[in-house]
Order: C-alpha cells, then sequence, then structure tokens
C-alpha cells in the first residue's frame, strides 16, 4: 500500500473519535479519510435497515458541491443486481459505473445527473454480518481502482466496526453505572431495613432486662445472634457476588470483549442476587419475631420439667420460615406424654441448629427433603434416646469425622462459621449430660443419636 494511504489510515486508527463512543464522530473522521485517500469528491455510510430490504446513507460528503446528504434511501426490489452483488461479491469495484453490472441500475436516476462514472464499495462487517457499506464515487469517467486503494477502503471499514464496538462498550457501561446505582440503592434500604431490625432487637433487650423472668440475657442475645446469622450471612454473600460479577464485567469492558450473551447472564446474575438478599432479609425479621415466642427457654440454661412432645413441636414451630423456604416435611414420633427433667433451652438450641445445617448443607439442590425426629424410651431405664435424620447429601467419612471440630465447615467463604454442630455437641454432653453420636454417608442423609438423661443428676451449669 502507497505511502498516503498507509499514513492516513494510521491517523485514523489511532484518532480518539474512533473510541470516544461518539459514532457520528467516527463515521465522519473515516469518509474524510477515504475522500482525501482516494482523490474523490463523494464518498458516503449506508446502512442496512432493521430486514436488509433497503440500505439508508447515514452520511454522504459531496465535497464538489460543499453538501451533506442523509435522506437517501436505495430499495432492494429497485435495484436487484446491486443488492445481489452486495450479497455476494467482497468488494464492488465498478471502474465503468456504466457499463459494471452491479451499478449499471444507477445510470438514469443517479450517475447521470451526479456526473459519477466509477464507484468502489466496500461492506461493513460487525460480529460476523454485513450490516452496511461505504461507498466511494468517482465523479468523471472510468477509473481503475488499484488493489491498493481497494484495500485501504476495506481497511477503513474495519475500523468503523471498532468505533461501532467503542459506542456498545460505553452504551453497555452506562447500563452498568445505573445498575450499579439501583444496586446501592438497594443495597442502602436492604441495611436500613436490618438497622430497623436490630434496632427492634435492641428494644427488645431493654425489655428483656426490666423483666425478672429473664435470667441469662447474654444467652439469649447468643441464641438470636446465632439464629439471625444465616439469613444476613446470605444476604452479604449475595451482595459480594453481585460486587464480584459487576467487578468481572468492567474487566470485560474494559477489554474490549464484553459479549451480549455476557451482559445478559450479568444483568440475570445481579438479579438473582438483589431477590436473595430481599429474601433473607425479610427472613432475619421473620426469624426475630418468631424468636420471641422462645426467647425465655433459650435465654436461660436452667432444668424444668417439660412435655418433649409438645416442646419439640413448638421449636419445629419456630423454624417454619426456614424449612417452608425448602420444602422439608418434618415428622416428630414421641411417646405421649413423656415429661422428663432437663434443660429445654439446650435442647432447643441442638435442634435449631440441626435444622439449620440439613438446610444449609444437606437440602442444597434436593427434592422431597424430609427431617425425622424420633424419641424412643424403655421403662424403668433412666434414659431415652433421641435420633434426628435427614435425607440430604450426607458426607463422606472425611468430614464425618471432623464434624464436631470447632470451626470446621465446608463452606468457608460462604457464610459457614464451623461452630454449629460443635455447639451441639457441648451442649448435649456438658448442659444435658448425654451422649452424641453421628452416622453418615454420602446421598444417604444424616442420623445424629442421643442419649441423655430423663433427669438431670444435678442442675447443669452453663456450657
Amino acid at each position: 500500500m502507497r505511502q498516503q494511504l498507509v499514513q492516513l489510515l494510521y491517523g485514523v486508527s489511532i484518532s480518539s473519535d474512533l473510541d470516544s463512543g461518539n459514532v457520528e464522530l467516527a463515521e465522519r473522521l473515516i469518509i474524510n479519510a477515504l475522500l482525501d485517500g482516494l482523490d474523490i469528491a463523494r464518498a458516503g455510510l449506508w446502512l442496512f435497515n432493521a430486514d436488509n430490504s433497503a440500505i439508508e446513507c447515514q452520511l454522504l460528503l459531496d465535497r464538489a458541491n460543499q453538501q451533506e446528504i442523509q435522506t437517501l434511501v436505495l430499495q432492494r426490489d429497485a435495484f436487484p443486481s446491486y443488492f445481489k452483488a452486495l450479497d455476494t461479491q467482497r468488494t464492488i469495484t465498478a471502474s465503468d459505473a456504466y457499463t459494471d453490472v452491479a451499478t449499471c441500475e444507477f445510470s438514469e436516476h443517479y450517475l447521470t445527473p451526479l456526473g459519477i462514472g466509477a464507484m468502489l464499495d466496500a461492506p461493513i462487517r460487525y460480529k460476523g454480518e454485513m450490516i452496511g457499506i461505504f461507498c466511494c464515487e468517482h465523479i468523471g469517467g472510468s477509473r481503475d481502482w488499484s488493489d491498493d486503494e481497494c484495500a485501504f477502503v476495506g481497511a477503513l471499514a474495519d475500523l468503523y466496526g471498532r468505533a461501532l464496538s467503542a459506542q456498545e462498550n460505553k452504551r453497555i457501561n452506562a447500563e452498568l453505572e445505573e445498575m450499579n446505582q439501583q444496586l446501592e440503592q438497594r443495597v442502602i434500604e436492604r441495611t436500613q431495613k436490618l438497622e430497623n431490625i436490630l434496632s427492634e432487637l435492641t428494644n427488645m433487650q431493654e425489655q428483656l432486662i426490666e423483666s425478672e423472668k429473664m435470667a441469662s440475657l447474654g444467652n439469649l442475645v447468643a441464641g438470636i445472634a446465632h439464629e439471625v446469622n444465616t439469613p444476613i450471612g446470605i444476604a452479604v454473600t449475595a451482595n459480594s457476588s453481585a460486587q464480584d460479577k459487576l467487578t468481572e464485567l468492567a474487566g470485560l469492558l474494559s477489554n474490549n470483549t464484553l459479549s451480549k450473551h455476557a451482559l445478559i447472564d450479568g444483568i440475570d446474575h445481579l438479579n438473582e442476587c438483589i431477590k436473595i438478599s430481599y429474601a433473607n432479609l425479610e427472613r432475619a425479621a421473620r426469624l426475630i419475631c418468631d424468636f420471641k415466642q422462645t426467647a425465655v427457654d433459650q435465654s436461660s440454661l436452667n432444668t424444668m420439667e417439660i412435655n418433649l412432645g409438645n416442646y419439640l413441636n413448638n421449636i419445629l414451630h419456630s423454624l417454619i420460615p426456614l424449612t417452608r423456604q425448602l420444602q422439608v416435611a418434618v415428622n416428630i414420633t414421641c411417646p405421649a406424654d413423656f415429661m422428663l427433667t432437663t434443660v429445654p433451652g439446650a435442647l432447643s438450641q441442638i435442634i435449631l441448629n440441626l435444622v439449620n445445617n440439613s438446610c444449609v448443607h444437606g437440602f442444597v439442590d434436593m427434592h422431597n427433603n424430609e427431617i425425622e425426629i424420633i424419641v424412643e424410651h424403655q421403662h424403668d431405664q433412666p434414659t431415652y434416646q433421641l435420633l434426628y435424620k435427614d435425607n440430604g447429601q450426607g458426607m463422606p467419612q472425611n468430614v464425618l469425622s471432623h464434624v464436631f471440630e470447632p470451626f470446621f465447615t465446608t463452606k468457608r467463604g460462604n457464610g459457614g462459621s464451623g461452630l454449629g454442630m460443635s455447639i451441639v455437641y457441648n451442649l448435649a454432653t456438658q448442659a444435658l449430660q448425654g451422649e452424641v453420636v453421628m452416622k453418615s454417608m454420602p446421598e444417604q442423609g444424616i442420623a445424629v443419636e442421643f442419649k441423655l438423661p430423663i433427669k438431670l443428676a444435678q442442675a447443669a451449669g452453663k456450657s
């Protein structure tokens, strides 16, 4: 390619107009380069309409008449040979526009009135499809277009595709910015709701301090915090995932590799994160409301006599928001009128932790979820057996062997603290003075077996 064309092409390629996102500036830049490089008086950009039935002039510069034209339309039906050439040929190089098969249809109404003798049209391709052409028109007689000139026009057509990408990136960036602002606003709203919940919790604490029946406020706060931690942790994780997705989309955008599919996938991901965050913050509010009903028992590790069957039903009722969300069926089998002297607060926390563990770990992507609690007691025996079972995913031996260890979790980084089963073990062996064993195999759920005294030997201390 001759030096003049190379310099013009280089100047266009490094121009800020090309990557500004303002496609009108890029169009004018490229058309002027065509006029200068080919030494012609007329050149224009034509784009196909939506159904490819016509091409419409976006901008045509006529230096001979000092005109800018943007209103011309060529219908496919009116110029079949020309459109056939556009569909099948790499470029249209009409040295004699009056005799060339592709352009002779323009003779009467276009070529002759304007004195155009030769035409060079190069297709514009974007994302694998031809979307239009750059049309170069020589005023005067015929003209032989050189290979350098054809390559020059083709290269400028390719650079126009870069300008279109910059325009799309600018639009996507604006949409991402708007989504980010919307997400930030929603996070502010959810944070406000959480602050309201925490304010309600604070008010409840003040009421408990004034009540003589609330013997252990510290344990109550710890119990509430443990139960509320799960939905709040999920909401925080969802917000973090949304931020990661925004960062990923921004990276793709800066590298000019953001595809429509990736953008749609990103928007879907952000919407899902917002839904998850909203649902779990609402769940936290419901948990606090339900927790008030059992606050007295959970705040104290004092011994008292209870009807075990009724007590277990009350505990599971407070967990309906959690079990209903995963469509978990809970069945309790317990002898009628089975009375025992125990620490209800410890027993309550054990059941709460086990149910939460099943929902967070065992029932992920599972259906027909079931939890079964079976109480058995043989007469004249000082102990009873409580069996907790679920039909979830279960766990391999290497996980089972560490399940009661503090801070051991398979959900590290996803809201898991690793304290749930450790609390279960400590409460069962210390506060309830019993024994606990867990059995499990992959895809076969878990079975937690408790052997507990019907009447504690002495008042249990805090674990």
